[in-house]
């Protein structure tokens, strides 16, 4: 592979990255928002259902993740030693010295994780305040 194919995986990787966090921010508010407004006064068996299937979502975009980082760690390989063999241009030696994937893994892995088990604990264990769904206020004639 070229220094330009490699580069331009590279950076479409990054796109996909953004496409990824863009679902997973999607999925997770949606959840939020349904939780608050219904799924808190749902049966448990909904609750379980709807849970196991935020689950399966996360699964898949974790793997989804994992399969990206592993293409990007071998695409990194690759121009590395393509450096070996000839001089980079700036790109390429820029691209080679700002490697975030091994530096933020972890920092996503240990937020999804905060995530997901706060998601568990406000679906199954925290106590909702009961309240009307659109509740409507008279306001008072001062005249």
């Amino acid at each position: 592979m070229s220094e330009a194919e490699i580069s331009n995986q590279l950076l479409a990787l990054s796109g996909l990255a953004l496409s990824g966090l863009s679902v997973f921010f999607t999925l997770f508010s949606a959840y939020i928002v349904a939780l608050y407004f219904f799924l808190h006064q749902a049966p448990l068996t909904l609750r379980v259902t709807v849970f196991m299937f935020l689950t399966l979502a996360f699964v898949y975009l974790g793997s989804y993740a994992r399969d990206m980082a592993l293409h990007a760690e071998g695409l990194h390989t690759a121009l590395q030693e393509l450096a070996a063999r000839q001089p980079l241009s700036a790109g390429g030696r820029a691209l080679l010295a700002h490697d975030l994937n091994e530096r933020l893994r972890w920092a996503n892995i240990g937020g999804l994780a905060l995530i997901y088990v706060a998601l568990f604990y406000v679906t199954f264990i925290y106590r909702w305040k009961e309240r009307p769904l659109f509740a409507i206020h008279e306001q008072k004639d001062v005249t």
